[in-house]
């Protein structure tokens, strides 16, 4: 995919806004359209970098997943709507990586002390979004170059400009695991193009166990192998299928043997967004993945036990009668059982 170093746009200190080309204008005062609400931006007082004290754990906030929540665009935070796909960052080895909403953004980044900043040189992707995508993605953008400092409590994480006013706010997201999750195959390489979708009518599901086997179906036929994991380099061994007619539709048996193939390829694998990307030895993409939903909850109907006190549908209590002497009305006692056949 197409990558380019973000354009400058503002005054230098605002340089290399992440902003996708033809957005040079700065964002407005007002929240941009499609934000789902605002809140009023917290008073920090008047406390310099210098004066905000460091983090003494030290930085806590690298090889950790952090989900956007709010930006600032003028003198207010902007809450971001809950969308499928949230918008996030990632720091890892002064490396910077995620999506403000739309796009992929890539840059470095320094950290001590207390201290963050971005470099000028962040990159993008240049896919075109939905206009409160675009708008939401250059304000994020210009508050990244604004950032200074940061302030981490627990699973929230604020960045901070020079005066301490926080410009974005991140929530810690829980890493998914490789290994125990099932995975479900949305997309693969077929060796000619770029990834395409598995096709209607087939699922093809993948699953790491931890005892180093991994299995699944191919949407013909079960295949398991081994495989090793170091870090996130990820080696997958020669898979063993059954031998099954494929009964899929038509062009499912083509895409087994792909991706089979596909997973031959496997050099290492990423987690983002809820969702695995096995990588080839160059770290392009060889099959992506999202875990698979649970089955649907089956609705039974509530019975009552036969004995459980009530009477059967096609019975009705008989009537009780009084004798008119003014004593309690009596119930008919049943009628004596017949005999058959004597």
């Amino acid at each position: 995919m197409l990558h380019r170093p973000y354009q400058a746009a503002m005054a230098p200190a605002l340089a290399a806004l992440l902003m996708t080309a033809g957005l040079a204008t700065a964002v407005e005062e007002a929240p941009p359209a499609g934000a789902n609400k605002t809140a009023p931006l917290p008073q920090t007082g008047t406390a310099a970098v210098a004066a905000l004290a460091p983090n003494p754990a030290g930085p806590l906030l690298e090889d950790l997943t952090w989900q956007l929540v709010a930006y600032r665009a003028g003198d207010r935070l902007i809450e971001i709507a809950a969308a499928p796909r949230p918008p996030y960052l990632r720091f890892e080895a002064g490396r910077v990586s995620g999506s403000p909403g739309c796009n992929r953004i890539g840059g470095a980044y320094t950290l001590a002390d207390g201290q963050l900043s971005f470099k000028p040189t962040m990159q993008s992707t240049m896919m075109a979004c939905p206009e409160p995508l675009m708008q939401q993605e250059q304000a994020i953008g210009q508050a990244m170059m604004r950032v200074a400092a940061y302030r981490l409590d627990g699973d929230r994480l604020e960045l901070l400009d020079a005066a301490g006013t926080p410009q974005l706010r991140l929530q810690r997201l829980e890493p998914i695991p490789l290994v125990a999750q099932e995975w479900q195959l949305t997309g693969y390489h077929n060796g000619k193009q770029a990834l395409v979708a598995t096709r209607s009518g087939t699922e093809i599901t993948l699953k790491f166990n931890d005892d180093g086997t991994l299995g699944g179906s191919d949407g013909c036929n079960r295949y398991r192998s081994g495989y090793l994991l170091d870090q996130t380099a990820l080696t997958i061994g020669p898979l063993a299928r059954t031998r099954m007619a494929c009964k899929g539709p038509k062009g499912a048996a083509d895409q087994a043997r792909d991706y089979a193939a596909a997973l031959e390829t496997v050099a290492g694998y990423r987690i983002e967004d809820g969702a695995l990307i096995l990588l080839t030895t160059e770290g392009q993409p060889a099959a992506h993945f999202i875990v698979k939903p649970p089955p649907p909850v089956a609705v039974t109907e509530e019975r009552t036990p036969a004995g459980a006190g009530s009477l059967p549908s096609t019975q009705t209590p008989a009537p009780a009668t009084g004798g008119g002497d003014g004593k309690p009305a009596q119930t008919p006692p049943p009628p004596p059982p017949t005999s058959k056949g004597l």
